[in-house]
């Protein structure tokens, strides 16, 4: 068995021979190697379970490295909301309670319209006391209030009488002055004149009463005789007109229910009309 030095080299052996003949030196033989057998390749991983995280058999990993693998996040689908039939049923519904009140709110306010409310008016000072009527106290039928009533009209000088009207409550009266034009006023029972309104002028050919002409116990005289007539109270007249005509002076009693008596100055009944 040959002997190595402490280099490797086997004792004896000469190291420079094949440079000293200028031949190439030749590799030794190298024992052939049996081929390496392959390394069979690795199956593919199974995908892991969402739902239960379990791996598949066969996997070379083993459930460890299952385990520590990365789990694939798997989103469910969203579902579409849908408006659910409930929801549908109450609106329908308050759409028809809305219609119905709106209807039932329409006609209460249709039957308020139609309704006639009596007007409200502030009542006056005069207003408030009791109205006289027919040939009462206070009414002014009466001799003495009808001479106070024409002497409250003289003591303004106003003007003219040109029409009155006389009734329990009140006297209405149109005077023309000596402009040619017709003022209107009123006087209460127990009251003094009230002045409305005056017109333009051109009144002045109108007729007018004498205050001379004027009978105060007439009025009073007229309404007895007629309400006998009729058999009915004197609480039935409603209101007299004083008419001038030709120098005339004439009375018409208006009662209540459509009865028209005439009457001379005096005051005494000529006719019934109606």
């Amino acid at each position: 068995m040959p002997e190595y030095d402490a280099f490797g080299r086997e004792i004896g052996e000469d190291t420079l021979a094949g440079w000293r003949s200028g031949a190439s030196p030749q590799p030794a033989p190298q024992p052939a190697q049996e081929p390496e057998p392959a390394a069979p390749a690795p199956s593919p991983r199974p995908a892991v379970a969402a739902a239960t995280g379990s791996v598949t058999a066969g996997d070379p990993l083993g459930p460890a490295s299952a385990a520590s693998a990365p789990r694939a996040v798997v989103r469910a689908p969203r579902r579409r909301r849908r408006p659910k039939l409930r929801w549908v049923f109450l609106l329908v519904g308050a759409w028809v309670a809305f219609r119905v009140v709106s209807g039932v709110t329409g006609e209460v306010r249709d039957a308020i319209r139609d309704i006639d409310l009596p007007a409200v008016t502030m009542p006056t000072p005069e207003a408030s006391a009791v109205a006289p009527t027919g040939l009462g106290a206070g009414s002014l039928l009466r001799p003495a209030a009808f001479e106070r009533a024409l002497a409250e009209l003289r003591g303004r000088e106003i003007g003219r009488i040109q029409s009155l009207r006389l009734a329990p409550e009140r006297i209405d009266v149109s005077l023309l002055t000596r402009r040619g034009t017709l003022v209107s006023g009123q006087i209460p029972a127990g009251g003094e004149l009230r002045r409305f309104s005056e017109s333009g002028a051109g009144f002045g050919a109108l007729d007018t009463i004498p205050y001379a002409r004027i009978d105060t116990a007439a009025p009073r005289r007229l309404v007895r005789a007629a309400a006998e007539r009729l058999g009915r109270p004197a609480t039935r007249i409603d209101y007299l007109v004083a008419t001038y005509t030709s120098g005339e002076l004439t009375w018409g009693a208006y009662f209540k229910g459509g009865a028209i008596f005439l009457a001379d100055a005096r005051g005494r009944v000529t006719r019934r009309v109606s």
